[in-house]
């Protein structure tokens, strides 16, 4: 991983996005070391806060948002987070700590200490109670960035008027930062285990008969537009990229090899034809899941 991330560095990669729980800041520390040696820089990292409550009594208690950025900038070795987004939604009884958060936040971006304010949005597997929740805090927060995750396999949530986020984030003037575009892995080939635990407790053979469903769609994407897999890697980051154009894409770090492939592979976008094309197989993908799924909504399949 460290040597991936230094190739991205060196490919002038624009943002990395971590978390200060993931493995216990280590993560952080990791993305530090790199960063450092890397004098003058101008990588832009965004974090997530939220689930870390250390000897608080809530992830979100007193001064713990404006402990756990100092630790974050200390284990970066930064002096400023491009993005910081809220990552739970639990903010105490009856949102007790919910506006102190907001006071927080904003003295943090007053002092420059972030430069913009995040939280995390729904996904197209998330309940009409989550979704109606985003929207609560969405207009309690007026964050600056929607943190998700969509693929080809997930598509971008769909709100309660029937607006799409990326819609809907870019009619609020709100950036939109797309996490696992690649789906773990499953829509550039080899359908890795963890992505193809499709459906929580369900037994092998249902992964094995999804693996298959996401199998016959790649080969027909290859058939059209090339078997290599940067052609797949290509479609999966455009795709997301482009079903809104306000948004960025953040995708897995792994050796340096997948990294020159990440950054050798865009090319133009997908013509109006290209696009419905790749749209048409990834919705059989899904219909193809579903029906794995024994009839479980689409948005309920977890790739």
């Amino acid at each position: 991983m460290l040597d991936g991330l230094r190739r991205a560095v060196e490919s002038g990669v624009d943002l990395v996005d971590t978390a200060d729980f993931y493995g216990s800041g280590h993560a952080e520390r990791l993305i530090g070391k790199v960063l450092r040696e890397f004098p003058g820089h101008t990588v832009q990292v965004a974090g997530k806060v939220g689930h870390v409550r250390g000897s608080a009594s809530h992830p979100y208690a007193g001064c713990r948002l404006r402990h756990q950025l100092e630790q974050t900038l200390e284990n970066l070795y930064l002096d400023a987070l491009a993005v910081y987004t809220l990552d739970s939604y639990d903010f105490g009884l009856g949102d007790q700590h919910l506006d102190p958060v907001i006071e927080q936040l904003q003295a943090m971006r007053d002092l420059r200490q972030i430069r913009a304010v995040g939280l995390r949005g729904p996904d197209s597997r998330d309940s009409a109670r989550h979704i109606r929740r985003f929207r609560e805090l969405f207009d309690r927060i007026r964050p600056d960035v929607v943190w998700t995750q969509a693929s080809g396999l997930l598509p971008l949530a769909i709100l309660e008027d029937g607006e799409d986020l990326g819609a809907f984030t870019a009619r609020h003037g709100v950036g939109l930062v797309v996490a696992s575009p690649l789906a773990h892995g499953a829509l550039v080939g080899g359908c890795p285990a963890r992505a193809l635990a499709a459906l929580e407790g369900r037994a092998l053979a249902d992964a094995d008969a999804a693996a298959m469903v996401i199998d016959r769609g790649l080969a027909e994407l290859s058939l059209r537009f090339g078997g290599a897999p940067s052609s797949l890697v290509r479609l999966a980051l455009r795709f997301t990229l482009q079903a809104a154009s306000h948004a960025v894409v953040v995708v897995g770090v792994g050796d340096e090899r997948q990294v020159e492939q990440y950054f050798s592979c865009l090319a133009g976008p997908l013509s109006d034809e290209e696009l419905a094309e790749v749209q048409e197989v990834f919705t059989r993908i899904r219909i193809g899941l579903q029906d794995r799924a024994g009839g479980v909504p689409v948005a309920g399949v977890n790739v």
